[in-house]
């Protein structure tokens, strides 16, 4: 993710400064003024190009960037980003009363005759607007708090913010850069970023991947956590370990859930949801069996069989336990294929260890994964060095769960010597 964003950013002021006349004699308060203008701009400019591509669900983004829940994350930070540097660059506007203040009106020249300064002042305008709104939908979207079902119609707003700003980019854009790679790279950003706000707001991202399926069965555990199993109408095949991202009712729309059983070739889906919020709190009243819903996917590559360590330390924290009975399942018809394991099942008490049972069957067929089930209750917090001292100095880490409890692992592969890269993580937060 970082490569990412600093490659985007790098790009972005390596075109800037390839416009700018560094030998230009002129280079005072308001010249550099005017320079931020454009750096914070076209630095802004490409992130939002980039989360509008993001946004269509690309998945052949998903090996590169290691999955689709990589991928929102990416579409988050990015988003984060871009809004920042459009404040910043909405601060160096309004700076030109302050700055006339202190040193007076800057001399100018005169404006070169172009086409599109027709459009100057709206341009100015509706970007003015388009920040404010950008900034709100900042702070409600880290309130986790705010209500998922409003954000998600505020967020689909986005791609006309993105229509709005494109016009601001497109018309304020200095004409000599257009015979420069940056007037180039703004053209095609925003051509790109156009054709994806368009496909989103017509409503066909993950079209291809959506599939109308069945509730087939219903069960409440005493911990609260539904378990639905659906079935697919028309060809279906996942993997071990994805996601989809399931709708059950329209209003509400869709949230990713991991798909908890191994693909049969029956195109039956299991899923198991905990109440983590006012949505999942209210499901077993929600859904029963015969219902319609839409499964759209699958998504993700949280798969062991990429991992070439010759041993490995899977920990499921709580609901985080659905991806690794999903791969025990596909293992018992082969065990031969199944790696060297340390399997940890980490849950607060007896009654949360919803996969108990399921796990001991599975892994009593086999012997190379050793099931390790942890209750908080009774031994105590669970120690993320001694769960890494289960296995050996060069076994990878796969971890689905809290992300407290992940970053506990990350500091104790940190502390213990062993590389970032052998840790595996699928997350849960995508907004």
């Amino acid at each position: 993710m970082k490569k990412v964003l600093g490659s985007t950013l790098a790009l972005a002021v390596l075109l800037w400064a390839m416009t700018v006349p560094w030998q230009d004699p002129a280079m005072n308060v308001w010249w550099w003024r005017n320079q931020i203008l454009l750096l914070t701009g076209l630095g802004a400019w490409a992130l939002m190009s980039l989360i509008m591509v993001l946004s269509l669900r690309p998945v052949w983004l998903e090996r590169p960037l290691g999955g689709m829940d990589k991928i929102y994350r990416l579409h988050k930070w990015a988003g984060i980003g871009a809004i920042v540097l459009s404040l910043l660059h909405y601060g160096t506007q309004l700076s030109k009363d302050l700055l006339i203040t202190l040193v007076g009106r800057p001399v100018r020249a005169p404006r070169a005759d172009w086409w599109l300064n027709t459009f100057r002042h709206l341009a100015e305008d509706m970007g003015e607007w388009a920040v404010w709104f950008l900034a709100a939908m900042l702070v409600i979207t880290l309130w986790q708090r705010f209500p998922y079902h409003v954000w998600r119609y505020l967020h689909k707003l986005l791609a006309g913010v993105y229509l709005v700003l494109a016009f601001h980019a497109v018309v304020l854009v200095p004409p000599a850069w257009w015979a420069q790679p940056a007037g180039a790279f703004v053209a095609v950003a925003s051509l790109v970023g156009v054709l994806c706000a368009v496909r989103s707001l017509a409503g066909r991202i993950g079209s291809r991947r959506r599939h109308a399926a069945q509730v087939v069965d219903v069960q409440v555990h005493p911990s609260g956590v539904v378990e639905l199993e659906c079935r697919v109408q028309g060809a279906w095949k996942h993997r071990a370990g994805q996601f989809v991202f399931l709708t059950l009712q329209t209003g509400e729309g869709h949230h990713p859930f991991t798909l908890v059983n191994a693909d049969t070739g029956d195109g039956r889906l299991r899923f198991a949801i905990k109440a983590l919020g006012d949505y999942t709190a209210r499901l077993a009243q929600q859904v029963a069996v015969g219902q319609q819903v839409w499964v759209e996917g699958p998504y993700g590559r949280f798969d062991f069989r990429q991992d070439r360590a010759p041993e490995q330390v899977w920990v499921a924290a709580g609901i985080g336990a659905t991806p690794f009975v999903a791969w025990l399942e596909s293992l018992v018809a082969n065990p031969a294929q199944a790696p060297v394991v340390q399997l940890h099942y980490c849950v607060r008490n007896a009654q949360e260890a919803v996969f108990a049972e399921r796990m001991q069957q599975l892994c009593a067929q086999l012997p190379s994964v050793t099931l390790h089930i942890h209750h908080s209750d009774v031994t105590g917090k669970v120690a993320a060095d001694a769960l890494l001292a289960s296995a050996g100095p060069q076994a990878s880490v796969w971890f689905c769960g809290p992300q407290g409890f992940g970053q506990a692992l990350r500091d104790a592969m940190q502390r213990l010597g062993r590389g970032q890269g052998r840790f595996h993580q699928e997350l849960f937060q995508m907004r």
